[in-house]
């Protein structure tokens, strides 16, 4: 796991100066090497000069830890280079197939199997890997980038380009460290955070950079680029097994294989568990095939409403795992604050337990940690999931009245509602959005419009197929820490979108695709528990440690211009509102995260 970057420009000396301010700004990403690799010519002569093409790499060792796998790394034989993040879970296999057809290799790397899968199989060798991967490969011969990534998104790849020029890298800071574009805010960046708490792909908080969608790979030459989506979710097939039995096993079968080939490590390896269904299935699968040194660890509150310990004690001792607890107080946040916080590459919601968690799961000698990210979307779990299925049945029944009274209709529920069930019902009354989207929103168009300052509410017209998180990969390579996702190993995914809807939901079952394969695997405490989410106490946090951070932030007498985006007496309104019961945590949340990301990078209009 590491962080990666790029650019193609016409000044050798400028690209060699972009490259070490974006590994400089990537370090925490990979504390074990350093690399840069500068060459000219492209294609592309202009009267600037030529075209130079140039990779940069910060490096945590986790494959071949020797430094034969030194980054940028080449292909003697091609001249082709690569600057790599991530791991090929699948590169042992595909080694042996690219040997029998007469390929040689000099070290032990996942890097150097992509190197050689692209001269073999040239672009279609991304199809092949089954892992978590960013990459850029420069062919020598043709002259080309090859930019790409996983199929799920879950490492991430930033690219900004204009006038015969590409800059990418493995963050947004990077990309903007780069010094090629002006730190502009991107409005509909900014309108999706305001929409779901996270910046939706592929928007930044940054105009003109964007991230290159899940599942994509992008060819550049001489200044024209080709995008190609090479792999997407299935189509229900419905029929693939008929037989409760059958599907069942697979399922059992196909879980064990995603965890497996995810343990494929030369450092130390543990687990996240909270004692909830997903983190305690990667955990039991993960004992069951790394055998007895398996190392898990959990966040706990003070705050007894919270707290999750008596499960993921259960949990520990029914599996039998080194189990290590890392208690959060208001007190500690506040110490490690500025810390956290400068570690978000992007303004999220979440992060600050992922955050913590990983702290210290490295400080004990970890290198890479499973987790159960995804579970929740992929089996259906939360509430939150189950809601827009009774949305589409009211949905249904809402979109059979005339538009101009749905509208009229809508006006008092989202402007004057009392609750969120109510502002919900306003909204769906004349989104052309699918109900999910409508479930899951963090601030709807009224309330945006009412916190925003007139100057920041120029139009957007932004969309998502998905919300996909990356606060995960984002605050745990703040610790040097790689982060691995069984749960939404693409394999996986694609058995699971092949069988009907409905064997998703099941009465009296939690979460049926991923408990009835593994009932014995699972203690029946952990998986009929009630479902808490991990949620943080902010609001105790809000009304004692915290309380005069979040005070100052909204509501000390200051100018439009520091609280910018945001109109100076809506701020007030809303810590007013949270105040009084009337506003969740979360939104309060959000909108101090996105003030403090703004200044620290001095983002403007």
């Amino acid at each position: 796991m590491c962080g990666i970057s790029g650019v193609i420009a016409f000044d050798r000396r400028l690209v060699a100066a972009s490259i070490q301010a974006m590994n400089h700004a990537q370090s925490h990403r990979g504390p074990d090497d350093e690399g840069v690799w500068v060459q000219e010519g492209g294609h592309l002569m202009t009267d600037k000069g030529a075209e130079v093409i140039g990779f940069g790499h910060r490096r945590l060792s986790i494959i071949d830890i020797s430094s034969a796998g030194h980054q940028p790394m080449t292909d003697t034989e091609t001249g082709n280079w690569i600057t790599f993040n991530g791991e090929i879970y699948n590169f042992r296999e595909l080694r042996r197939a690219l040997e029998s057809s007469g390929c040689c290799f000099r070290t032990g790397t996942d890097t150097e199997v992509i190197l050689k899968a692209y001269g073999v199989w040239g672009s279609g060798c991304v199809e092949r890997l089954r892992g978590i991967f960013a990459f850029g490969l420069w062919d020598a011969g043709r002259k080309r980038l090859l930019l790409a990534r996983d199929q799920l998104g879950v490492k991430p790849l930033y690219i900004w380009q204009k006038d015969g020029r590409l800059v990418f890298a493995s963050e947004v800071r990077a990309v903007l460290s780069s010094g090629f574009m002006p730190a502009r805010l991107d409005m509909d960046g900014l309108a999706s955070y305001m929409a779901y708490g996270s910046v939706q792909e592929p928007f930044t908080l940054i105009s003109g950079i964007r991230s290159l969608p899940a599942g994509y790979w992008m060819e550049w030459q001489a200044g024209v680029t080709r995008t190609q989506r090479y792999w997407r979710i299935p189509p229900p097939e419905g029929a693939a097994l008929a037989e409760p039995e059958d599907m069942y096993a697979c399922l059992s079968a196909r879980l064990e294989d995603a965890v497996r080939c995810q343990l494929v490590s030369d450092v130390p390896t543990g687990a996240f568990l909270s004692g909830g269904i997903d983190s305690t299935a990667i955990a039991a699968l993960m004992k069951k095939n790394a055998g007895s040194d398996v190392r898990t660890f959990s966040v706990v509150f003070p705050e007894s409403a919270y707290d999750e310990r008596k499960f993921s004690r259960l949990a520990a001792r029914y599996m039998g795992t080194q189990h290590t607890e890392v208690e959060l107080t208001g007190d500690r946040v506040i110490r490690c604050m500025d810390q956290a916080m400068n570690a978000f590459d992007q303004p999220s919601l979440d992060g600050l337990n992922t955050w913590f968690v990983s702290q210290a799961a490295r400080e004990a000698g970890l290198t890479v940690a499973l987790s159960g990210l995804g579970g929740d979307e992929l089996f259906a779990g939360y509430e939150g999931f189950h809601k827009p299925l009774r949305a589409e049945r009211y949905g249904r029944i809402i979109q059979a009245a005339p538009l101009w009274m749905r509208n009229l209709l809508s006006l008092p529920l989202l402007r004057l509602g009392t609750s969120e069930a109510v502002r919900k019902l306003g909204e769906l009354l004349t989104t052309p959005r699918h109900p999910y989207f409508v479930t899951r929103r963090f601030f709807n168009e009224f309330q945006i419009r009412r916190l925003l300052c007139k100057d920041a509410m120029r139009s957007s017209n932004w969309e998502t197929e998905a919300l996909t998180p990356l606060e995960t990969d984002q605050m745990s390579m703040s610790h040097a820490l790689e982060v691995r996702v069984p749960l939404i190993d693409h394999k996986l995914v694609e058995l699971i979108f092949s069988l009907p809807g409905r064997c998703r939901i099941v009465a009296g079952q939690p979460k049926p695709l991923l408990t009835l394969p593994l009932q014995d695997m699972l203690p029946d405490e952990c998986v009929h528990r009630r479902k808490m989410g991990f949620e943080l106490p902010f609001r105790e946090w809000f009304a004692g440690s915290l309380h005069a951070q979040m005070q100052d932030a909204f509501c000390a007498e200051t100018s439009e211009e520091s609280t910018w985006p945001f109109d100076p007496s809506a701020l007030k309104m809303l810590w007013r509102q949270f105040q009084e019961g009337r506003v969740n945590w979360s939104r309060v949340w959000g909108v101090f995260v996105l003030l403090r990301w703004l200044k620290r990078y001095g983002v403007k209009g």
